[in-house]
């Protein structure tokens, strides 16, 4: 995975991201264990930046997803 610098925090960011969107059901029922296995790959393939909103998916559902999936998980 390649990395670069955000701006002058020291930060290293992976050049693509995850979005979560589907994790709030936006595209189709997920379920938990689902989002528990994508996570863990996208970890290991070397993802460190997830984007989630409050608005994927109903009352914040994404937000939560990951929040599960990411338990465990150095961050």
């Amino acid at each position: 995975m390649k990395y670069r610098k955000l701006g002058r925090t020291g930060l290293e960011l992976p050049v693509i991201g995850f979005g979560a969107g589907q994790f709030g059901d936006m595209y189709g029922d997920t379920t938990q264990e689902n989002c528990n296995q994508t996570v863990a790959m996208a970890i290991d393939a070397g993802i460190n930046y997830f984007d989630v909103a409050p608005s994927y998916g109903p009352e914040g559902l994404a937000e939560e997803r990951l929040g599960i999936a990411l338990k465990g998980h150095d961050r």
